[in-house]
Order: structure tokens, then C-alpha cells, then sequence
């Protein structure tokens, strides 16, 4: 099994998807701008397509749709983020492998 986390945010908040993927590199899923973390796990020979498929499936699921919005899939989950009184050192990693869902 592998773990996957798709990420989904309104185009509202976020002028790009390069903007919601900074964003989430930095405030994991405890961000205030209006977008939502998805980690699941499948099978290991999961094709990408099928993965982005499960992904998108979680999103709409919980009220998402593809219009106006950015997302991506990331390997693995995403640690929690951290607020500015917490003194743990953020994670980094978001950018590692991502697989866009972006349209033109």
C-alpha cells in the first residue's frame, strides 16, 4: 500500500496552484484559506491516473467540485502544521512529488 494526499483549494483564495502548493508547504492541512488535505492509501500498483481518480473522489465527496479550483497529489501524508506559538520546526517535503491537476 502507498499514501497519497490530494490537496484542493478554490481558486478564490489562491491565484495559482503554485500558490496553493506554497501555501500547503508551509501550513500543512491547518491553514485558513479555503482548501482541504485528502490522505488515503492504495494499492501499490495504482496507476496515476486511477490515484488522481480516489483523490478527486475524497474532494467531491466532501462537497468539492472542479470548477474553480487548483489540486495536486503528493506522495505520502502531510504532518500537521504548525501555528506561530508552537515551536516545532515546520516540515518540509510538499514539492517532492507532486502530480498536478491543473487546468488551462
Amino acid at each position: 500500500m502507498k499514501t497519497y494526499t490530494f490537496i484542493i483549494g478554490s481558486m478564490d483564495d489562491f491565484e495559482s496552484l503554485d500558490a496553493l502548493i506554497d501555501y500547503v508547504e508551509v501550513n500543512k492541512d491547518r491553514g485558513f484559506q479555503n482548501y482541504s488535505c485528502f490522505e488515503f492509501d492504495c494499492p501499490a500498483d495504482c496507476s496515476e491516473e486511477l490515484v488522481i481518480s480516489m483523490g478527486r473522489g475524497h474532494a467531491f465527496s466532501n462537497d468539492w467540485c472542479m470548477d474553480h479550483t487548483f489540486s495536486f497529489l503528493t506522495h505520502g501524508e502531510l504532518e500537521p502544521g504548525t501555528s506561530d506559538d508552537d515551536e516545532r520546526p515546520r516540515p518540509s517535503g510538499v514539492r517532492g512529488d507532486i502530480f498536478t491537476d491543473e487546468r488551462r
